[in-house]
């Protein structure tokens, strides 16, 4: 199936979604995470704020005080990560996408990423909404750890293209 058909259904899907799986699955990835040794030597993470029914990991930052986390945000039509603290101000992008209006640029910082996905292919390939950001991303920060996050029916497969960027894992919720 073309990435376009498997991104328009999976999108179908997570609209069914109720918030007892949402919190459930990521309750399941958090756990995860929590036992994962790349998260937990980590000192600095990128992180996302959830939007259309993915997965909430915020309760990360409260439960590892001590590391610090990062939001994306697209500038210039580049992601670059900004340290976020209880004080940070989100506003929406022009993808509907909370980012931090300001925060320290930690880009070059972070040792883990945790990326949101539509799917991923058994070989770490993963399906995003499309417009390559985080392929284009990891081209130039390819030292991070990255870890694709997923519902547990979104492993999918489709055709690998020129510019996708495999990621080290994922989990599945």
């Amino acid at each position: 199936m073309k990435k376009s058909e498997l991104r328009k259904q999976i999108i179908e899907n997570r609209k069914k979604f109720d918030q007892a799986k949402i919190i459930s699955s990521s309750k399941n990835i958090i756990h995860k995470l929590s036992e994962d040794e790349h998260f937990l030597k980590a000192d600095f993470v990128g992180i996302y704020h959830p939007t259309k029914n993915e997965m909430d990991l915020t309760s990360l930052i409260n439960m590892y005080p001590q590391k610090g986390f990062a939001y994306p945000k697209i500038i210039n039509d580049k992601i670059m990560y900004l340290q976020i603290d209880k004080n940070t101000v989100l506003k929406k992008s022009n993808f509907g996408v909370n980012e931090p209006v300001y925060g320290f640029d930690i880009t070059s910082k972070l040792e883990v990423i945790l990326v949101p996905a539509l799917g991923m292919t058994k070989d770490n390939y993963r399906l995003g909404y499309g417009k390559g950001y985080y392929d284009k991303f990891f081209k130039v920060y390819s030292n991070p750890y990255k870890i694709g996050i997923i519902y547990e029916e979104e492993e999918i497969s489709f055709e690998i293209m020129q510019y996708d960027v495999k990621l080290d894992t994922y989990f599945k919720g």
